[in-house]
């Protein structure tokens, strides 16, 4: 993928990510109750995704405040690695409820991965 595309999808799924991050957030806390009535950590589960989805807008800001600057990459590659590691860890205490809160910051995580890189070799050969 050329460098123009990947900066093109990195503002995009940045855009995205900001703009889901507050419904979601919002949704996250309101599952909390429901969530603790039907299993054991699942409301700390759900509270946990909020805390993630407030993670995410950091990340959204760092990929449109760096997405021309291709050296500080490592930045955005690497709280899109952590946010990607804390929604994985999350699926264990969310149970069936992952299923509802998880799936649109997997997709804009990923995209933004897309975006930025996965590795540091790739930047290292685009600049």
């Amino acid at each position: 993928m050329n460098s123009k595309l990947k900066r093109v999808l990195l503002r995009i799924s940045s855009v995205l990510m900001l703009l889901a991050a507050l419904p979601m957030l919002l949704w996250c806390l309101n599952l909390i109750d429901n969530a603790a009535l039907d299993y054991t950590y699942a409301g700390a589960g759900c509270f946990a995704a909020g805390i993630a989805y407030i993670f995410s807008m950091v990340t959204a800001i760092a990929g449109l405040a760096f997405a021309e600057r291709l050296h500080r990459h490592r930045w955005c590659r690497t709280l899109g690695l952590i946010q990607l590691a804390a929604g994985v860890l999350l699926i264990v205490p969310l149970y069936s409820y992952a299923a509802f809160t998880l799936p649109p910051l997997f997709l804009l995580t990923i995209l933004y991965l897309f975006g930025v890189g996965w590795r540091e070799k790739q930047d290292s050969e685009q600049q």
